[in-house]
């Protein structure tokens, strides 16, 4: 959903063939992530609703948040075909070695049909969110966990989807970009402006919750301990430990824009990575980004089944 965001707005003045297929690239990656993520929500749903004894699937926040997810899907998916329509232009005018006319594409790009259904899509993904943490109706939310906690729990898992999406764009735009500055600063721009906002938040919400939940102070609760739960270890450090290396991506694909750009700067004259071009600054970058994947999967898998 969050990559879509951004697409739909990088794209949103892109009249160009090739830039439009590279946008469209990167939302090729996104619709399959999309496709498995929506397929593990529905099956992970019911199967946990047929085996908590305190959950049925006649209930009614779980009847909601099953109508909002076909809401969700369908109109998802018909946003996803209003907006291949340029990429399949941008196609034809390639493999016919003709010039796009001018706002032909951007037209395209820019779709309103899209852009209404996408904005319809999200929104029942949030209410599935919302619906999900608060779970109106449900009669023992008390013995799972306080309300005081829902604010905190919105913040870090509506953080950690900004996040993810954010890197998740980065890393596909970057992989995709072969030397095109466009798509390299779009996918720079994808880390610094959208995963770095959702870390702080994702970050600030784990915080809140670990307070109230454990007797750390909130200090305290912002970094794992010896004796804390083993998921929470797990979680804490992939949070951290992704978070230092995504400051770390950022830095370097600063100073790679700054020399594809031509500009010198004092890092020049440090040994070794003084050496380095931009496009092995930024390939760096990118692989960060695509082990940071990697990193916020087993952070999902440790809050998610909260091993320990």
């Amino acid at each position: 959903m969050v990559l879509f965001w951004v697409l739909i707005v990088a794209a949103r003045d892109c009249d160009s063939i090739e830039e439009t297929i590279a946008y469209g690239r990167v939302g090729g990656i996104g619709s399959k992530v999309v496709g498995f993520g929506f397929g593990g929500t529905i099956v992970f749903g019911v199967w946990l609703a047929f085996n908590k004894d305190s959950y049925a699937i006649w209930d009614g926040w779980i009847l909601a948040a099953i109508i909002l997810w076909v809401i969700g899907g369908a109109t998802g998916g018909r946003a996803g075909t209003e907006y291949r329509k340029a990429l399949k232009r941008a196609e034809e005018l390639k493999a016919a070695g003709q010039q796009e006319q001018p706002g032909e594409l951007r037209a395209l790009n820019r779709s309103s049909r899209g852009l209404l259904l996408h904005t319809i899509s999200s929104l029942a993904v949030l209410l599935i969110l919302i619906d999900m943490i608060w779970k109106p109706g449900a009669p023992s939310l008390a013995d799972l966990r306080p309300s005081n906690f829902n604010v905190p729990l919105f913040i870090h898992v509506g953080g950690a989807m900004i996040l993810v999406g954010g890197v998740l764009t980065a890393a596909a735009a970057l992989s995709f970009a072969r030397g095109d500055v466009r798509q390299i600063r779009f996918g720079y721009f994808s880390l610094l402006f959208v995963a770095f906002p959702g870390l702080i938040l994702t970050k600030l919400g784990a915080t809140l919750i670990w307070h109230k939940e454990s007797s750390h102070s909130l200090m305290g609760a912002a970094f794992p301990h010896r004796d804390d739960p083993r998921w929470i270890e797990i979680g804490g450090t992939a949070l951290d430990g992704g978070g230092a290396l995504l400051v770390l991506a950022l830095i370097l694909g600063w100073f790679g824009l700054r020399r594809i750009d031509g500009k010198t700067d004092f890092v020049a004259k440090l040994p070794i990575v003084g050496k380095w071009t931009g496009e092995t600054l930024l390939r760096l970058t990118t692989l960060i980004a695509l082990a940071l994947l990697v990193g916020y999967f087993i952070a999902v898998w440790a809050m998610a089944g909260k091993p320990g």
